[in-house]
């Protein structure tokens, strides 16, 4: 009995423990979800499939060599390639050689094919790191939704507290009857809406638990519980840059920029390809070939010719240049060209709108940063307003010098403010990182 008692607190320690590693800091559960985002994945897969076709595209540049045999059993009139007669009778004969081609000249378009991938490789590798930063700004909005949410939760639990008191003391003032029923009654209604707030905040909370869950793609039902910061810095270093500074920096930090710059560049060089097919094309090619008969005869004494020998006296060397110019392909080579044409000046709009998004997307950002500032800094000041207002209410209250309704008002306003504070104090907090971000630094906070 004592081992099984010792097996069982073993268990709970070992479980009590493991609850306390399992406490997630947002570097974690962004690190969790770039790791098994299936989104990220794909897009990591299309970026090998470029690479791929990058390396294709330089091996396009190497001669093309192929090695060729045959053998033939003939049987009734059939050519014989030895003395170039027909003969009517059963033999065998064949031909074996290397044949090799390697374009010396084709209007450059071997090198634009190989920039024009290697340009779009680079696109869709920096569309990973576009996926890696949504991913993790996702991450870090649903995050300190849950701080918020878990702040919300604490007022609404202290605003019950008070509730209760007030209910246990107005209990007691009834008994003795310093209070009529019907204010009992209403001290009553208090709580049971305080416990409606303070129920509707943690279904909220488990909500916002549930979302960040979803998006690190853990295992359903997993218990998810995040670490909190110690520290939340409010101060107005994050607006004090200005957002063309502020943009100045993300367009060469963030990937989106440069996802439409490598694109343009990679249609530029695609047009350059279609370009250089209206050119001559000079090609140089070789050949080594040999071939053998059974009926052929040994020209030195008209004896036995064995295959061996008859590769090595057969054999023949060629090498040739090829000259290819184009004239007239029914304007496909035309249409080629002003469809890649189309296809520059449309990813010219799109690096000029992507250009444009961003720096609206910062002004935003940065507009919303300020006003959540500012509402911060009133809301503080409204919360200790409403706390000293709630404070005399309260004391009124007691001595019966005021009514139930304006004892909850000034409950309600204190409360009202809290909330105010806390909402503006993470939004704040979480464009001033996204800010940050823009210039390169880390989401993590400690």
């Amino acid at each position: 009995m004592e081992r099984l008692k010792g097996i069982l607190l073993i268990l709970i320690i070992t479980a009590v423990a493991g609850y306390a590693q399992e406490m997630w800091t947002l570097q974690d559960c962004i690190d969790y979800a770039l790791e098994n985002n299936i989104q990220l994945k794909r897009q990591k897969l299309v970026s090998e499939s470029a690479r791929n076709n990058y390396n294709r595209s330089m091996i396009g540049v190497l001669p093309g060599v192929t090695a060729f045999a045959g053998h033939d059993f003939n049987s009734g009139r059939a050519l014989n390639y030895d003395t170039y007669q027909w003969e009517n009778r059963e033999f065998q004969q064949g031909n074996l050689g290397i044949r090799g081609r390697i374009s010396v000249f084709g209007g450059f378009q071997n090198y634009n094919n190989i920039q024009q991938h290697r340009f779009l490789l680079m696109s869709r590798l920096e569309e990973v790191d576009r996926a890696r930063n949504d991913i993790s700004l996702n991450i870090s909005a649903a995050f300190f939704q849950i701080l918020l949410e878990k702040e919300l939760v604490e007022i609404a639990e202290m605003q019950l507290e008070v509730s209760t008191l007030e209910l246990e003391a107005g209990r007691i003032n009834f008994r003795v009857g310093n209070i009529p029923g019907g204010r009992l009654y209403e001290i009553e209604s208090q709580v049971a809406a305080d416990e409606y707030q303070l129920t509707l905040a943690r279904n909220n909370l488990n909500q916002s638990y549930l979302d960040l869950a979803q998006m690190m793609q853990l295992e359903p039902g997993y218990d998810l519980r995040i670490k909190v910061p110690e520290i939340i810095d409010i101060g107005e270093a994050a607006i004090m840059n200005t957002v063309d500074n502020i943009y100045e920096e993300a367009e060469a930090v963030l990937p989106q920029v440069r996802v439409a710059e490598y694109m343009l560049r990679s249609r530029e060089k695609e047009l350059a390809v279609m370009r250089g097919m209206q050119s001559p094309r000079l090609d140089l090619q070789g050949l080594i070939y040999s071939r053998y008969s059974e009926l052929a005869v040994n020209p030195v004494d008209g004896g036995d010719y064995p295959y061996s020998t008859q590769i090595r006296d057969n054999r023949y060397r060629q090498l040739g240049v090829t000259l290819t110019i184009p004239i007239f392909d029914g304007w496909t080579t035309r249409n080629r060209i002003s469809n890649a044409r189309v296809s520059v000046m449309d990813a010219q709009y799109h690096l000029d709108e992507t250009k444009q998004s961003l720096y609206m997307e910062i002004h935003q950002m940065h507009n919303g940063a300020r006003n959540a500032y500012n509402r911060y800094n009133s809301a503080e000041k409204a919360v200790i307003a409403a706390q000293e207002a709630f404070n005399y209410a309260k004391e009124q209250f007691g001595l019966g010098l005021i009514n139930f309704v304006d004892y909850q008002y000034a409950q309600n306003s204190l409360f009202r403010a809290q909330s105010n504070k806390v909402q503006a104090k993470y939004e704040y907090y979480l464009r001033s990182k996204i800010l940050d971000f823009y210039l390169g630094e880390s989401l993590a906070i400690q």
